[in-house]
């Protein structure tokens, strides 16, 4: 299993070269896009294996982070998001898409990204399920008042993932780890599984968006300098909570929960409502910037970790 911590230490060479073969030759990726539900229940699983029942004591210490993680996820991300829709002056659609995909919650690999750096997996796994639970809630009322947008959530959709790639997986994960001596010992085996997951899902996510990305030409590169400023935005929040609060427990959690976003649900919406597709090419694109920034940001914290020794 040497080869699993191998692919966990070398993720961003596999981000970069996956990533480009993806954009072409697309098709194998479409392919497999039925495998993303059981991939991301594979990967919240493995990441929750590493995860001890004493960590869970770590979430009781910071309730109010957790909670003001929610706050970071959903309203500063979606104001900032609507004003680089009107600084760019986007379309109504794409207003919209742009709008949509600020108004997000955390992506489900966030808490990988928080263990390959040495954070609180515990902590980011629950900020990432509060988010997800107040979705239904707290979504269509941010496109209301700051959109004018009367959106339909899709409930179905929120309950399945929540329940079946998040809650379930992390429920056994823990357990495992609990009762069983050999998962406790290989927690580095199982995040190079979880890596191997996030890499095919990368995959087809690229694939999925490939022609997409082509067709716009030039257009692209404004709509992705718009999602790189976002996700840039996302990680100065987090920034800014470690020097205010001082809470180092809580700083690699919120850096990688508030910049991704959960782009899955602008699709599912979108075939719910039976919307124009243009409003998903915002979370397409940032579907994209986030799977590299992600492991790009893992490196730099690495490296920055090494310095410091």
């Amino acid at each position: 299993m040497k080869i699993m911590v191998w692919i966990s230490d070398h993720l961003l060479y596999f981000v970069f070269a996956v990533g480009a073969l993806s954009l072409i030759f697309p098709e194998p990726g479409v392919a497999l896009s039925w495998a993303v539900t059981p991939v991301l229940a594979l990967m919240v699983l493995n990441v929750s294996m590493t995860i001890k029942l004493e960590d869970l004591k770590q979430v009781k210490k910071h309730p109010l982070m957790i909670l003001g993680s929610v706050f970071l996820q959903f309203i500063p991300m979606s104001l900032f998001s609507l004003l680089l829709a009107k600084i760019f002056t986007l379309s109504s659609n794409l207003s919209t898409g742009q709008l949509l995909l600020g108004s997000l919650p955390a992506d489900i690999s966030a808490p990988l990204m928080v263990y390959l750096v040495g954070g609180s997996t515990a902590i980011s796994t629950a900020m990432l399920v509060c988010a997800m639970a107040l979705t239904p809630f707290v979504l269509p009322n941010i496109l209301t008042i700051f959109g004018g947008v009367d959106f339909k959530v899709p409930t179905s959709y929120l309950i399945f993932e929540l329940a079946v790639i998040i809650i379930i997986p992390v429920v056994l994960g823990i357990l495992l780890n609990y009762f069983s001596v050999k998962v406790k010992k290989n927690d580095r085996v199982w995040s190079g599984i979880a890596s191997l997951c996030y890499i095919i899902l990368l995959f087809i996510v690229v694939s999925a968006n490939a022609k997409a990305i082509i067709a716009l030409k030039m257009f692209a590169l404004i709509i992705l300098l718009i999602e790189v400023l976002l996700n840039l935005f996302g990680y100065g929040i987090a920034y800014l909570t470690k020097l205010i609060f001082k809470q180092k427990e809580t700083y690699y959690p919120l850096l990688f929960l508030v910049s991704s976003k959960e782009f899955g649900i602008a699709s599912a919406a979108a075939n719910t409502m039976k919307l124009n597709n243009i409003i998903v090419i915002p979370s397409a694109f940032y579907a994209v910037v986030q799977m590299t920034s992600l492991p790009i940001m893992v490196n730099i914290i690495k490296h920055m970790n090494k310095s410091k020794k």
